[in-house]
């Protein structure tokens, strides 16, 4: 069907009527108004003609052999590909429930023989025009549709790049949905877990590679973490090169749990490096819980989510110690405080510090948990002759305490916390102690 130029709608239109005369009559009429018409003489033709090549309407007889109109209409109205079309009823029964049975089959109008030829023209125009109209409203929502679901994959996509940046996990802290609602200065205080982890002397390990080689190990590498801290319901909040920082809304559990995920596939990991011939890895790691302030910081131009807390600070700090216990996992005792069951993680107190930066005390715990088998029995049958040194070194008695240690060191030679106990307790034989001297070590290092 085509629109002529003064808008009048012209198309192709099944006629169906069993008397000759009338056939001709309207498919002279018709064409003569440049429709193209397809004159059938009975209703059987009429729905294989229909089916064959749907027309843009039909005027259907009512009284004819073998099938009626009614039947006709029917069967058009029940096929998928014949349902829409239009159908005008040209008939001699003028009663007025023969007009509303047409209407109840599927009719949209009813036209009485004799007719008057402007009047079929004027209904047969109008709803042409309407069939069209419907048609091109369709178009346009289908159309509407398609930009629509475009527009939402676009939206899709350009969310999931932004939760690539900004974690969603992040934004639900701050109870916002998308980044689109993140405003400069937004923050909110939450007690949460904070994880630090670095692999161990990575500056000499990437004066070996290119600049290509180093990310491509790097995000080798940190491919595996990420989905592991993910599982335990934390989420990365920031990479430092070689380093990341993650976040457990839900506490040490889900940390603890996520670190010992992480070092069982970093051992993977460097079993298959190992077989390679290419260099292992070391990563330490450090654990800390507190109150922590995470916010949107920045100016107008650019923002970025972070987090401020001592508690974060603090476990960087613990972080570097790493390197100098000889260590693989750090915390507190304040924060192991807090593990739901204590029993199931192996630790043991091996220092009191006061931390660059910080004016309290704090007392370290290494979490051997993940150590090679033979390293976590060793630590844990010496456990408590360690905590026995570690106390009498506390309290002054040095030979003691000095006894202690090199007992810990017969059972496991690599403790290189109960080496550098001896190495301090040599230092006070040499220095001496204050009166008021507790055993609390003053760090000016940060070992990052």
């Amino acid at each position: 069907m085509h629109m002529d130029d003064d808008g009048a709608p012209h198309g192709n239109i099944l006629v169906v009527d069993d008397t000759p005369a009338n056939l001709r009559l309207l498919a002279g009429m018709l064409t003569e108004h440049h429709y193209k018409v397809r004159p059938v003489p009975n209703g059987t033709l009429a729905i294989g003609a229909a089916q064959a090549a749907p027309p843009d309407l039909i005027l259907l007889d009512i009284n004819m052999p073998g099938m009626n109109g009614y039947e006709v209409c029917k069967a058009l109205k029940s096929a998928p590909q014949t349902r829409d079309i239009p159908v005008i009823f040209i008939s001699a029964l003028d009663e007025v429930t023969d007009k509303v049975k047409a209407f109840e089959v599927g009719g949209v109008d009813y036209i009485t023989k004799p007719f008057q030829f402007e009047e079929v023209m004027a209904r047969i125009e109008t709803h042409l025009t309407l069939r069209w109209l419907r048609q091109k409203l369709e178009e346009a929502n289908q159309y509407l549709e398609k930009r629509v679901q475009e527009r939402t994959a676009e939206l899709v996509r350009l969310h999931t790049a932004s939760d690539r940046f900004v974690p969603q996990e992040f934004l639900n802290q701050l109870n916002k949905q998308t980044i689109t609602e993140v405003h400069l200065g937004d923050q909110v205080q939450r007690e949460m877990t904070v994880m630090f982890s670095d692999i161990r002397s990575f500056t000499t390990l990437s004066e070996q590679m290119t600049p290509q080689e180093n990310f491509n190990f790097l995000n080798n590498y940190l491919s595996r973490i990420g989905p592991i801290i993910r599982q335990h319901k934390g989420f990365i909040d920031k990479y430092m090169g070689d380093g990341i920082m993650a976040l457990f809304p839900e506490g040490i559990d889900c940390a603890l749990d996520a670190a010992a995920g992480m070092r069982k596939e970093i051992a993977y990991y460097n079993q298959t490096q190992l077989a390679s011939g290419k260099p292992q890895i070391r990563v330490g790691f450090a654990i800390n819980t507190g109150s922590l302030m995470l916010g949107i910081l920045g100016e107008e131009r650019r923002i970025q989510g972070t987090v401020i807390s001592d508690a974060v600070n603090v476990a960087s700090r613990l972080e570097g110690l790493n390197k100098l216990y000889g260590t693989t996992l750090l915390t507190t005792l304040e924060t192991l405080s807090r593990v739901r069951y204590p029993a199931q993680v192996h630790y043991r107190i091996i220092d009191r510090v006061r931390v660059k930066g910080k004016n309290q005390a704090t007392v370290i715990c290494e979490v051997f948990d993940g150590d090679p088998d033979e390293r976590f029995a060793q630590k844990l049958a010496t456990r408590d002759l360690f905590e026995q040194g570690l106390n009498l070194y506390a309290e002054k008695q040095f030979p003691e305490a000095s006894r202690a240690f090199e007992q810990v060191l017969e059972q496991n030679p690599h403790d290189q916390v109960a080496h550098l106990y001896l190495e301090r307790i040599r230092l006070r034989a040499l220095d001496g102690v204050t009166e008021s001297w507790s055993g609390i070590e003053t760090l000016h290092d940060k070992y990052e």
